[in-house]
């Protein structure tokens, strides 16, 4: 099987990594509108081929694996499908899915189409940064599966189980208003306190010496690329409108316990947010 990368950074790249370590493809080529990440793909053996052009790469493909900012990929989807043959399949890994599934549902090819998204990553990016076990006991989220044709499903969903990962299915706005909780707002506190902390201490220097793995840990994903994060934040604007509202609301009653030295509320607070042991061991 050939499988086109359109992306080849962390994500598309260390599934190309994974595939074929396990013996998954034949043959791995990419498309980039960044030549020099084409480039460097092939010399680290992510991909085999390169493609300039989107039509050749698409005409070579047996597989579409579609790793770009989210955004682009509204774009480009519907043109891709447009063109692909009857037995292609395209799978999209972006990390929002309401708007990618709506901009194709009535799409004559959109049973040839996999919403798919892998639950990894780190706050690298770019080809240098995959790695094939990325994907290793992690979780593949695939959105609106009945709309899918079996066949391809159950093929993606062979390749997903032999690269160790676990599979879940749900619905497009279930999965952005989770995705909303447990990633964006993450990402959106971890940029948030990184301005706050170099706003106060602009050379850096203090940071440096001061700070532990709790600040680093926690400041991690501000590490992440904004062109990747920008687009899902505005893509997914509503759920995550909701989760930071959520958010600010928790903040603002600890915020008012620490101005009225409710000591006692204050406890009853971190006792709660203790709770979230329950789920992360």
């Amino acid at each position: 099987m050939k499988v086109l990368f359109v992306g080849t950074g962390l994500i598309g790249g260390s599934f190309s990594l994974a595939m074929q370590k396990h013996g998954l493809l034949t043959e791995a080529g990419g498309y980039s509108r960044k030549m020099v990440n084409l480039d460097r793909s092939r010399e680290l053996g992510i991909i085999h081929e390169k493609f300039s052009n989107l039509k050749e790469g698409l005409d070579w493909a047996d597989w579409i694996i579609l790793s770009i900012p989210v955004d682009v990929i509204d774009t480009m989807l519907p043109q891709i499908l447009d063109g692909i043959r009857e037995e292609q399949v395209v799978i999209d890994f972006g990390s929002t899915k309401g708007k990618i599934c709506q901009s194709v549902r009535a799409h004559e090819a959109r049973a040839r189409f996999i919403a798919a998204h892998p639950i990894a990553g780190t706050e690298y990016s770019g080809p240098d940064a995959a790695f094939a076990d990325l994907f290793t006991n992690k979780l593949m989220i695939v959105c609106e599966e009945e709309q899918t044709n079996p066949v391809a499903l159950r093929q993606f969903e062979e390749v997903c189980k032999k690269l160790e990962m676990q599979l879940e299915y749900m619905e497009a706005e279930s999965h952005d208003r989770h995705l909303a909780y447990i990633s964006h707002l993450s990402h959106i506190t971890s940029y948030a306190l990184s301005n706050a902390v170099l706003q106060k201490e602009k050379d850096g220097h203090v940071i440096l010496e001061l700070a532990g793995s709790g600040f680093a840990s926690t400041v991690r994903l501000a590490k992440s690329s904004p062109e990747m994060w920008g687009p899902i934040f505005m893509e997914n604007k509503k759920m995550v409108l909701e989760a930071l509202n959520t958010f600010l609301d928790h903040s603002q009653k600890f915020k008012n316990m620490l101005e009225n030295d409710d000591y006692q509320g204050l406890l009853e607070f971190l006792e709660s947010g203790r709770a979230i042991k329950r789920v992360i061991k």
